[in-house]
């Protein structure tokens, strides 16, 4: 596999990576810089071609997205809530704000609930009880950082639009 990416803004370059590793490199660039668009080129070893093109509030995040899906099944590529675990870097934060930075990455413009959460953040973290995670999206709700709906049975929480990135926030991928 070949991937080639064209970074515009801050670290304004172009980088070329070909070969079993390609994917991982490429995210792992992706990771550790700044940018205000990025445009991605695939060419697969089976001679498909894919072209993307990021702009916005979250362009690396989407470009490795987009990585990661046209990689396919086989690829040795990570799936998003690994890099996500690799980003947040879980020893030094306490369990709220690594549940606050995780659903941040996972669930930045969707709703969710208190079991999606449990799930996803189970995938990636290991146990947490579902009365901590409640808790936790609880007081997230009363610290206006998120919105909630739905009676208790079936309750879902979303980001408050201008909390969708806190500008305190830096986290390896945007500032």
């Amino acid at each position: 596999m070949k991937i080639s990416i064209e970074i515009e803004g801050k670290n304004a370059c172009s980088v070329n990576y070909k070969g079993p590793d390609s994917v991982d490199l490429a995210i792992a660039y992706l990771n550790s810089i700044e940018a205000d668009e990025v445009q991605v080129r695939i060419a697969r070893d089976d001679g498909t071609k894919a072209d993307a093109e990021f702009e916005g509030e979250f362009p690396l995040i989407s470009a490795t997205k987009f990585i990661t899906s046209v990689a396919g099944k086989n690829s040795q590529v990570l799936p998003q809530s690994t890099i996500t675990s690799s980003i947040i870097g879980s020893g030094t934060l306490s369990i709220k704000e690594r549940l606050e930075m995780f659903l941040r990455f996972e669930y930045p413009r969707a709703w969710f609930s208190s079991l999606d959460v449990k799930s996803q953040y189970e995938n990636v973290y290991g146990k947490i009880g579902l009365s901590t995670v409640s808790t936790y999206l609880a007081r997230m709700c009363h610290e206006n950082i998120l919105i909630r709906r739905g009676n208790r049975n079936q309750r879902e929480y979303h980001f408050k639009e201008e909390n969708i990135m806190s500008p305190n926030m830096e986290i390896g991928l945007i500032k």
